[in-house]
């Protein structure tokens, strides 16, 4: 039987900088960012909550798939952003059950091959989506702008 090969992606450090809960997480490209609990849980707003990096790594690796999808195409467009809605689940823990991807770009793009390009990053390429649970519902819409 063939094994697949395993890839070791990354080392990451997590450090704890301030009581109770803030912490600087930090890769082995020396690149830093600060964590933080949610103000329910005494948080201080000194940087983005777990569940809050997590949707955020959707969104930038749904959208470097989709960039390099277009680029490949030839298309670059000159406006492009990502919000996201995103809903969880109640008692603990509390993961997002739903989230919905509005996904606004160039209205001279041919919004097919944008389609067909978020598609296959949800769907084949994008390795966050891939480690998300299931039973998460992701959808988005294009909006031309």
């Amino acid at each position: 039987m063939k094994h697949k090969k395993r890839l070791k992606f990354m080392d990451m450090e997590l450090t704890r900088i301030e009581a109770p809960y803030v912490f600087e997480l930090n890769a082995q490209n020396n690149l830093k960012l600060v964590m933080d609990s949610s103000e329910s849980l005494e948080g201080k707003n000194r940087g983005m909550t777990p569940m809050q990096l997590l949707l955020g790594g959707l969104m930038g690796c749904m959208s470097i798939d989709v960039m390099l999808v277009l680029k490949k195409q030839k298309m670059s467009p000159k406006v492009y952003r990502v919000e996201a809605d995103a809903t969880k689940k109640d008692g603990v823990p509390t993961p997002y059950d739903k989230i919905h991807l509005k996904i606004s770009i160039d209205k001279e793009i041919d919004l097919k091959r944008v389609h067909r390009a978020v598609d296959l990053s949800l769907n084949k390429y994008c390795s966050v989506r891939a480690s998300l649970h299931p039973d998460i519902s992701v959808s988005y819409e294009i909006i031309p702008v």
